[in-house]
């Protein structure tokens, strides 16, 4: 008489774990999102199942252990997927924008707009991994200019953004020009000869001021910013209100 077959008491967790692993390694946010949900939703079954799967056996309470690790550091890995750009490692455009929205309800802010300049020519002269080059020594700049001040997103391909929680104009344009002094001090030590530039725009918004508006109007000023010379600041004055 042949003995049954134990059952796999993980089989759900390793179901979810290999569906996560797959997603880890697909760049669509979609792919990730979804798995995301089910990782959160299995991560909390197994916390309050936790008690009753325990009693069976204490192999039973290592591996279920290794397998709630394991659901925490996917889950932790695929939300900061969700949430980054993957090749700056910066917010990522939906995520800069629910920073902005989130504030904008409770309080005034500034939002920084910045453009690389020529960015089609670096690409064509020096190919794309040098561009690549440029727009992660960019995001690096950024976040050693702002830091902990505001939160710092590429909103796609050479324009990023920048999300201040001040109501002073003032304050932002000085943030604006120590940004832009910093990224003209980018350099590759494998292209002697390329130099960044970047065009910015600045402008402040009180609460309850829709984020689309805010981004209009400060995309406006970046397009004059481009188109007035490149590789300077426009300031729009008006504060915008609701």
């Amino acid at each position: 008489m042949s003995i049954p077959a134990e059952p796999d008491l993980f089989a759900r967790e390793r179901a979810v774990l290999d569906h996560a692993l797959r997603a880890h390694a697909d760049p669509s946010p979609a792919v990730i999102h979804h798995a995301l949900g089910e990782l959160i939703s299995e991560y909390e079954r197994v916390i309050r199942d936790m008690r009753r799967v325990i009693s069976h056996s204490d192999r039973t309470e290592l591996e279920l252990n290794i397998a709630n690790q394991r659901l925490r550091e996917l889950t932790e890995a695929l939300s900061y997927q969700n949430r980054h750009d993957g090749l700056t490692r910066l917010l990522n455009r939906n995520s800069l924008i629910h920073e902005a929205e989130t504030l904008l309800r409770q309080q005034a802010i500034a939002l920084i707009l910045l453009d690389i300049d020529h960015f089609k020519q670096i690409n064509d002269r020096y190919g794309h991994p040098t561009g690549d080059k440029v727009l992660t020594a960019l995001a690096a700049a950024m976040q050693d200019t702002i830091g902990q001040a505001g939160h710092c997103g590429r909103l796609g391909g050479e324009e990023f953004g920048v999300v201040l929680a001040t109501d002073r104009l003032d304050t932002a344009e000085h943030a604006a020009k120590q940004l832009s002094e910093r990224i003209r001090q980018i350099r590759l030590t494998e292209e002697i000869g390329l130099r960044v530039t970047a065009s910015l725009s600045v402008a402040v918004a009180e609460s309850g001021v829709p984020f689309d508006i805010l981004y209009q109007c400060t995309d406006d000023g970046l397009y004059r910013a481009k188109h007035s010379g490149r590789d300077r600041i426009e300031t729009i004055a008006d504060r915008l209100t609701p």
